[in-house]
C-alpha cells in the first residue's frame, strides 16, 4: 500500500502518544507511557525542567513527578541504562540489554584508562567498597573534579559510570538528582527475567519495539531509535532489511511505500488500517511543546523527511553560532511543527520567561493556533511552578 507522508507523520504522532491530555494521570498511566515509548531519555539540563519530565508533560500534561521517581527507585518497575542515550527503561525489558552490558564489560578497563589516566584497579576498588558499604554516590569517593568541562569527572566518578554501563552497578536511587550506585543484584527486583536472548531474538525485540513507538519505519531507522551504539545492535541496514522481509513473511509486520520514497517502510499489522483512516483526517489539532531530547525528535533525518522540519539543537553550540537560542522548543500544531519557542524558568521569582519565538517559513498563525499556543504555554508554566509568563519577544 502506498501512503502519504501526512498519514505517516500522523501515525507517528499517535504512536508517540501525543494527543489530548488525560484528566487524571495515575502512576500506572506514567508507566504505560514509558513502556509504549520503550524508554525515556534522562538529561541534566534544567533550563525549565529536566528532559524526562518535559517529555512526559508533552504526552500527559500536569502529573505528579514523584510518581516517576517511585516507579524507578521504589517500585523498581523502571531502571536506568543506555537505550537511546541515558534512559529510564521498563525492567521487564532488562534481558535485552544484557548484550550491551557484556560488550561494555569487555571494553571497560581499556576505555577507563584512556579516559581517566588512572589505574584500572580503581574499578575493582570502587566495586568492592559499594559491595561492603551499600549504595554510594560520587561524592562519597575522594578526588576532585578536573577542570575543563562537565565531562571531566574525577577518576572515581568515571569508574562508577563505566561500572554502571557495564551492568555491574545500577542506580539504586537519586537524591537531588545525584545518583546512588549499588550492585546490580541488589537493585534488580525479584521475578525479572535475566536470561540473555539470542542475537536474532534481541534484534527482533528492538525492531518491533521501534515499530510500536514510531509506526511506519524504514530499516535504517531501526538503528536510530534504540540507538545502535547505545544498545550495541550490531546489525547493518541491509541485515535489518532482510529481517523485515522475514517478519513480513511471518505476518509480524506489513510492508508499505511512502510517496516520493524508493525504500520500503514497515509497520505492525494493526497500524495498516489506521494509516488508511489517517489519510482522511486527523483529530488532534492542539499545540504541544517538545524538546530535542524527546523521543519524537530523536531522528533528525526522519523528522525532516516526514514533517519538513529541520531540527537544530543549539545547546552545545557557541552563542555566536546559535540561530534560535540555547534551549528552544519546537512547537507542534496538529501534525506539523510550525514554530520554535525559547522558555527559561526564573525559579526565584516564579516567572517563565519567553526569550525567543520564531514562526516556521510558510506557516501563517491563525486565531485558533495563537489561542492554543497560549493555553498550552500557560499549562506548561504552571506545571513548572511559574505564576506568570513574561514575553521578551513579539508573538506574530
Amino acid at each position: 500500500m502506498q501512503v502519504s507522508r501526512e498519514a505517516a507523520r500522523r501515525l507517528m504522532i499517535e504512536k508517540q502518544l501525543v494527543a489530548d491530555f488525560p484528566n487524571n494521570v495515575s502512576k500506572g498511566r506514567i508507566y504505560d507511557t514509558v513502556d509504549a515509548l520503550g524508554c525515556l531519555q534522562i538529561d541534566t539540563i534544567n533550563v525549565v525542567e529536566r528532559a524526562h519530565h518535559l517529555t512526559l508533560w508533552s504526552r500527559l500534561g500536569p502529573y505528579d513527578k514523584k510518581h516517576l521517581h517511585d516507579l524507578a527507585y521504589k517500585d523498581r518497575r523502571l531502571f536506568e541504562h543506555i537505550a537511546h542515550a541515558a534512559c529510564y527503561i521498563p525492567f521487564k525489558d532488562y534481558r535485552f540489554y544484557l548484550h550491551s552490558m557484556e560488550v561494555r564489560r569487555g571494553e571497560m578497563r581499556d576505555q577507563f584508562v584512556r579516559r581517566s589516566k588512572a589505574d584500572p584497579a580503581l574499578l575493582d576498588a570502587v566495586l568492592r567498597r559499594i559491595a561492603d558499604e551499600g549504595p554510594l554516590a560520587s561524592r562519597d569517593f575522594e578526588g576532585d573534579k578536573k577542570k575543563g568541562g562537565w565531562w571531566n569527572w574525577k577518576p572515581a566518578k568515571t569508574a562508577l559510570e563505566y561500572l554502571l554501563r557495564a551492568g555491574l552497578l545500577l542506580v539504586h536511587h537519586r537524591e537531588n538528582f545525584q545518583k546512588y550506585y549499588d550492585l546490580a543484584e541488589n537493585v534488580i527486583p525479584p521475578g525479572v527475567d535475566a536470561t540473555e536472548p539470542s542475537d536474532v531474538e534481541r534484534v527482533r525485540f528492538f525492531s518491533l519495539r521501534t515499530l510500536r513507538a514510531l509506526g511506519l519505519v524504514k530499516p535504517q531507522e531501526l538503528r536510530k531509535y534504540f540507538f545502535n551504539w547505545s544498545v550495541k545492535l550490531g546489525w547493518t541496514s541491509k541485515q535489518l532489511q532482510v529481517l523485515m522481509d522475514e517478519l513480513v513473511a511471518e505476518g509480524e509486520v506489513e510492508r508499505h511505500g511512502i510517496e516520493g520514497e524508493k525504500n520500503p517502510y514497515y509497520c505492525l499489522p494493526g497500524d495498516s488500517g489506521r494509516l488508511q483512516e489517517l489519510e482522511e483526517g486527523f483529530s488532534f489539532d492542539d499545540v504541544r511543546l517538545h524538546i530535542y531530547f524527546d523521543n519524537l525528535l530523536w531522528n533528525r533525518e526522519r523528522v525532516e523527511e516526514l514533517f519538513g522540519f529541520k531540527s537544530k539543537l543549539e545547546v552545545f553550540l557557541p552563542r555566536e553560532e546559535r540561530v534560535y537560542g540555547y534551549y528552544h522548543l519546537p512547537v507542534l500544531y496538529g501534525d506539523r511543527f510550525v514554530a520554535r519557542l525559547e522558555p527559561k524558568m526564573d525559579r526565584k521569582n516564579g516567572v517563565m520567561i519567553v526569550r525567543g519565538y520564531w514562526v516556521e517559513e510558510g506557516f501563517e498563525p491563525t486565531e485558533d493556533y495563537t489561542e492554543k499556543l497560549h493555553g498550552n504555554l500557560e499549562s506548561f508554566a504552571r506545571f513548572h511552578g511559574a505564576r506568570e509568563i513574561v514575553w521578551l519577544t513579539e508573538v506574530k
